[in-house]
């Protein structure tokens, strides 16, 4: 169990903040709205919902393990909520027609900026553990 730990700490503190921010970078440069959607583009969300998963797998087999007053405590317990909110943003930020096309073409940069701030609250919240 442990070793899911390890992969979901590296992958969110490390990969996931590095993987936003250029895909920000090249999303904005190679969006065009109203355009399908892309292979990287269809790709992306994937990579936060497996983070999402490691970290929901991680977090449910603690509390079963007898640590649940330590996953459910205040703070750590927005860990996990500001997870979840992170996979609806990352989704919504790629769709074309999505909540964040109205931006045109600057709707990715928006909605990938935050992600980047939901990322780095979980991150914040997640240190306790």
């Amino acid at each position: 169990m442990e070793i899911l730990k390890t992969i979901h700490m590296i992958f969110g503190e490390r990969v996931l903040p590095l993987l936003i921010v250029i895909a920000a970078i090249w999303f904005t440069i190679a969006w065009k709205p109203g355009s399908p959607t892309n292979r990287a583009a269809r790709l992306f969300p994937v990579l936060v919902d497996i983070q999402f998963a490691l970290g929901l797998i991680t977090w449910i087999v603690g509390i079963v393990r007898g640590a649940g007053i330590v996953y459910l405590a205040w703070p750590f317990i927005l860990h996990p909520i500001f997870g979840l909110i992170s996979v609806g943003i990352a989704h919504m930020a790629v769709i074309p027609n999505g909540p964040f096309s109205r931006f045109g073409r600057w709707g990715v940069l928006v909605g990938l900026v935050l992600l980047l701030i939901s990322v780095a609250l979980g991150i914040m919240f997640g240190m306790k553990v």
